[in-house]
């Protein structure tokens, strides 16, 4: 049974969910404000795929070190720090475009170094949460992180467009460049004692350190399973969510404004489905979920092409949504509950490089076969490749019983 309570009387944990839900906000509203500063200034399909790019490559290069240097030293620490540089970076950019003027190069350069800090941020307040909460309180935890964020994460896009037309857009990175102080300053609010970190002679070097925390997800087969099979779902699901404005206008034959319900509904779904986890205790079963899912998602797709209808849509997208937020919670619960402590940061931060590595390829592989086949065969192609990962999975025995059960013994 799901009790926020002890969460909510927790001060560690409300400074941490504080700084997860301002940093969310603020990375909502800079995307939507870099790229539409971009494509305004230049008008080109090109140089906003050069912005994306530039926020792609530093994840998966630095991924792996930034995760072992998560775990090397003070997790509040590294976090502050990197939330700081990133509002130093958006900061700095303001200034440059102030003075020059809008200059392709700088936003680059800022979306490369924003880039590189965020790999710090995300697997370090994921690995710091079973420092700061209770075994059986972390589905908890992460339900109200899925759904804060969802949250915000639609208000910070909608606003972006407010503040664009109301202030514009360089003063709206500057609004971006503050809200990361606050959230490094309700980082550094987090009390309580330091998890202890080896000394400095006992550390083996930081290539050491990332070749260890490789090798144990080599061992630990339930986990590799796991995170093979989200890098592989992440690929189909990525054809819907990149072209889901096409799908909106050219077979749903609906406005922006169906386009904006569907993208709401699988934001919303999100929220929810996360907090359904602890509720339900999803947590047991969170190797198998990911096997539904894949069955689930692949014939949502199929459904979305052989009957598209704006009312089949809704609910399919909402359901949808649902399950991705239920797998997000469950995943990262159960890392944090089996995972040795000194190598969290480094599990996230190989998650999150896999998850990033997928969108770009599936990107790729959809946009031409949209060019060469249309909207309708690519989305087929995406619930076949659901399918079939699904019959595929069913197979993995580590996979299936890959969880963890967050009620006390007995």
């Amino acid at each position: 049974m799901s009790d926020v309570v002890p969460l909510r009387r927790n001060p560690r944990f409300t400074r941490l969910w504080s700084a997860r839900v301002v940093s969310r906000f603020g990375s909502a509203l800079s995307y939507v404000v870099l790229i539409w500063l971009t494509y305004a200034e230049t008008g080109s399909s090109l140089a906003v795929a050069y912005v994306g790019l530039a926020e792609f490559i530093p994840t998966v290069a630095v991924g792996l070190f930034s995760g072992a240097l998560v775990d090397r030293f003070d997790r509040r620490r590294v976090i502050v720090l990197s939330v700081l540089g990133r509002s130093a970076a958006m900061g700095g950019l303001v200034l440059v475009l102030e003075i020059f003027g809008f200059r392709l190069p700088f936003i680059l350069l800022a979306s490369v170094v924003f880039s590189i800090l965020a790999t710090f941020f995300g697997p370090g307040s994921q690995a710091l949460l079973p420092e700061i909460v209770p075994r059986d309180s972390l589905a908890d935890a992460n339900g109200l992180f899925e759904s804060s964020e969802a949250i915000v994460g639609i208000v910070g896009s909608s606003l972006a467009g407010v503040l664009i037309v109301v202030v514009g857009a360089v003063p709206s990175l500057g609004i971006d460049a503050a809200s990361y102080l606050v959230a490094a300053l309700f980082i550094a609010l987090i009390g309580g004692s330091i998890v202890s970190r080896a000394p400095p002679a006992d550390r083996p070097s930081l290539l050491g350190e990332v070749r260890e925390g490789l090798a144990y997800l080599r061992r630990a087969l339930g986990l590799l399973e796991v995170t093979v099979a989200a890098l592989v779902l992440n690929f189909w699901f990525a054809f819907v969510l990149t072209f889901l404005v096409i799908y909106s206008t050219e077979l749903l034959h609906g406005s922006a404004v169906v386009f904006g319900i569907l993208e709401t509904l699988i934001a919303g779904g999100w929220g929810i489905g996360g907090l359904l986890v602890a509720r339900l205790g999803l947590t047991r079963y969170t190797g198998r979920l990911w096997v539904y899912s894949a069955f689930v998602e692949g014939g949502a797709i199929f459904a979305l092409v052989l009957v598209p209808r704006v009312v089949v849509a809704v609910p399919l997208f909402l359901a949808v949504g649902i399950l991705q937020g239920v797998l997000n919670v469950a995943g990262s619960s159960t890392v944090q509950a089996v995972v040795p402590e000194r190598l969290q940061g480094r599990y996230f931060a190989t998650e999150n490089m896999v998850s990033f590595a997928a969108i770009p390829a599936a990107q790729i592989v959809g946009g031409v076969l949209i060019l060469l086949h249309g909207i309708s065969f690519t989305f087929l192609v995406a619930g076949v490749g659901s399918l079939l990962t699904g019959g595929g999975l069913v197979w993995l025995k580590e996979l299936r019983r890959f969880g963890y059960d967050p009620r006390p013994p007995g």
